[in-house]
């Protein structure tokens, strides 16, 4: 497989988001939904009365809202032979939503999560809009089959409808049990959990956007982000609180957050039934909200045992749990010790890093692999792979990766896992490789009892309660076979566990202390790796910008790789192209390989870019490489900007959205001259995006289209016959 390795490591360092519950309830474990007969899904509250079971908050996974007359979300559940019903009431301020279906997400709109029970692949998803954009103006669906193949067996349906009013609006839908192949009787049990979309990133509300669920989180990957629902006669008691434990470092937190119903109830904090704390609810964002904030001082080594009383209610349990500063520092003594950590400056791993993949080609490949650190945090680490040397690294200041196509500078690299592991003093600095720290709690897992530490981004660090190790980070990573070298125990396999099958890193020495060159982490320079690319370009302007100098590399990876864009200078030369289109300018980086090559023919090209902040970007590039006279920069929607050009054109570039493609072809298709060339990027990396683009070009009788893969991403190539 071409860059196997590049893809896994990328997949391992990115900070893989995992959405645990941060609430440990006295509620039950399995809520009752009850059997209304009579409901009709029209977007109406009439027919449901004061029935169902009611969850009255909502919040993210930190405990997150907005004021209520901003944004608000509640629910309700029944159920009869045909299916789950659920109602949403939600208050917005401004309604914005998605013209794309698939895309109804990313804007105002609810999202049911439904499984045969909490944890299983039979499961789906639907998003719905409710249409209070005016814009739209009808309520609008999209199912997302998250089923494993051998549950697909009918296709997937919901019944929707929706009610605008001032300031917000409700959604009802109907889930058929035929989806899962459920036969529904009371007692029978499945998983489901709510999500509500706030977006106004493009209004003038501050507040900004926001995604809330019930309290187990967020993460449609996720199948254990649910809960229990038991279809019964009567419903269990409305949800009308959240409260949350926070154990920081020094601190712990303990906050209640209510429905408007609970302003002005009593609230205690009981331990051993003695009551520690107390107060009452008082109004915030138009909810019942109250903190307490226990005093360190009194709980050196652990938290006691909790009990919240809200009311005459016992809404929240909460076990005793150590303190985290007391767990870090455990950890520090289980590696070794401080002063034996601090004894190391550098660290030289060899072993190997192994894909064991159902869908690669083979199945099981390995690499060798070499990886140094130094302190304070520098590192780099080498895989040798059949089409040469693929490296990521941090040099203190830059993090980078370099893989068979491309260099880039990636952000994640400053503070990824692997760099963690592999600085020989990274534990001393776990607080800030992991910031913002916060204990979950103490639970079994993998057989084996653990600490569960999360931090701001969501990632889940698992300490052994019995041994202090540190052996996983996140749901993927599994930290294994510690060995004790020069006194400091590291883990001498690191496991990740994926669709279809494992990756690892397996070492077989690790040196401490050796001598590390500081040029060895520096990002490697395009102009070494890829000479080829460049060879005969001589442009004192554009050249260092060619090899991403003086280049913005934020989203890096979203411009062609320098390889690609000698193939196209070469297809412009070759063929003497003068007027050429490109499609998708984002930061200039092909459209100057572009404008070099037509410089050379006496030709011009246009490039439209929709994204305004990436579009100025690129002309303020095309500036500064004395090209500006031969690019047309233009910043719009193409659909929009292309029927404004007059005549036509001998070479066409689409590298933009690309389930648009086979749009642009039909656009242009009759506007190529003979002999030109109409060529779109990413057709090998982005195939399942593009299948009626795909489709087009190849049984089109005017186009004669080839495939070339000079990247792992691909070209195809369709020359219009003469």
């Amino acid at each position: 497989m071409i860059n196997i390795f590049s893809q896994c490591l990328s997949f391992l360092i990115t900070l893989l988001i995992t959405f645990l519950p941060a609430f440990s309830g006295a509620g039950p474990e399995v809520f009752h939904v009850p059997r209304i007969e009579g409901i009709t899904v029209d977007g109406s509250v009439d027919d449901w009365g004061t029935q169902g079971f009611r969850v009255e908050i909502l919040a993210d996974p930190n405990g997150r809202t907005l004021p209520v007359d901003d944004f608000d979300a509640k629910f309700r559940l029944a159920w009869d032979q045909q299916g789950l019903y659920v109602l949403a009431v939600v208050r917005d301020d401004i309604a914005v939503e998605n013209e794309d279906l698939s895309r109804l997400w990313r804007t105002d709109c609810v999202e049911f999560f439904v499984s045969e029970f909490v944890g299983s692949t039979n499961r789906y998803q639907v998003v719905i809009a409710s249409g209070a954009d005016p814009q739209y103006k009808t309520v609008r669906q999209r199912i997302y089959d998250w089923r494993h193949p051998r549950y697909k067996t009918s296709e997937l349906a919901a019944r929707s409808g929706s009610r605008a009013f001032e300031g917000g609006y409700v959604i009802e839908a109907l889930l058929p049990w035929k989806n899962l192949g459920i036969r529904p009787n009371t007692g029978t049990e499945i998983g489901f959990q709510f999500v509500a979309n706030d977006d106004d990133s493009n209004s003038e509300d501050l507040n900004g956007s926001l995604r809330v669920a019930w309290f187990r989180g967020i993460g449609p990957t996720s199948r254990l982000n649910m809960y229990r629902l038991r279809l019964s006669d009567e419903p269990s008691e409305a949800v009308f609180c959240r409260v949350d434990r926070e154990i920081s470092l020094g601190h712990c937190t303990v906050s209640i957050m209510g429905a408007r119903e609970l302003i002005g109830k009593r609230v205690a904090l009981r331990s051993a039934d003695v009551i520690i704390d107390q107060g009452t609810l008082e109004q915030k964002d138009g909810r019942a909200f109250r903190e307490f904030n226990l005093d360190s001082e009194n709980y050196a080594d652990e938290w006691p045992r909790l009990d919240v009383v809200v009311g005459e209610k016992t809404e929240a349990k909460f076990k005793a749990l150590s303190t985290l500063d007391w767990l870090l520092e455990r950890y520090i003594q289980a590696l070794g010790g401080r002063d034996a950590i601090e004894r190391l400056t550098t660290r030289a791993c060899t072993g190997t890093f192994t894909d064991d993949l159902s869908w690669t080609d083979p199945p099981v490949q390995t690499h060798p692999l070499k990886a140094f650190a130094k302190i304070p945090d520098k590192w780099i680490t080498t895989l040798q792979v059949s089409k040469g040397t693929e490296q990521n690294g941090f040099d203190g200041r830059v993090g980078w990766k370099q893989n068979s196509d491309r260099i880039e500078k990636d952000y994640r690299m400053s503070r990824s896992w692997l760099g963690y592991l592999l600085n020989p003093q990274g534990p001393l600095y776990i607080r800030e490789y992991f910031p913002g720290m916060i204990l979950e709690t103490q639970e079994i897992f993998g057989g084996r009892s653990v600490h569960l530490v999360k931090n701001k981004t969501q990632n889940v660090l698992y300490f052994d309660a019995e041994t202090g190790l540190l052996t996983r980070i996140g749901l993927q990573w599994d930290l294994q076979d510690y060995r004790e070298v020069d006194g400091v125990k590291f883990p001498f396999r690191i496991a990740t566990s994926r669709k279809g099958g494992e990756s690892y890193f397996a070492f077989d020495k690790i040196e401490h202390n050796v001598p590390v060159d500081d040029r060895q982490f520096a990002i490697p320079d395009a102009g070494d790796v890829f000479a080829d690319a460049f060879a005969g370009i001589e442009d004192s302007k554009v050249l260092p910008m060619l090899k991403m100098k003086g280049l913005s590399y934020e989203h890096g990876e979203m411009n062609v790789p320098c390889k690609d864009g000698r193939f196209l200078y070469d297809l412009i030369i070759r063929n003497s192209y003068t007027r050429g289109l490109e499609i998708g300018t984002f930061n200039g980086y092909s459209t100057l390989w572009f404008g070099l090559a037509f410089r050379k023919t006496g030709g011009r090209v246009i490039t439209i870019e929709y994204d305004r902040v990436s579009g100025e970007e690129a002309r303020k590039n095309f500036e500064k490489a004395g090209l500006e006279g031969v690019i047309d920069s233009r910043i719009n929607d193409a659909f929009e900007e292309i029927p404004k050009i007059e005549g036509n054109f001998d070479f066409i570039f689409i590298d933009a959205w690309k389930p648009d493609y086979v749009k642009f072809l039909r656009l242009l298709n009759d506007r190529i001259l003979p002999g030109g060339a109409i060529v779109a990027h990413n057709v090998t990396n982005h195939a399942r995006d593009m299948q009626g683009f795909l489709e087009a070009i190849q049984n089109d009788p005017t186009l004669e289209t080839t495939f070339h893969e000079i990247s792992a991403e691909g070209f195809s190539v369709s020359i219009k016959r003469k």
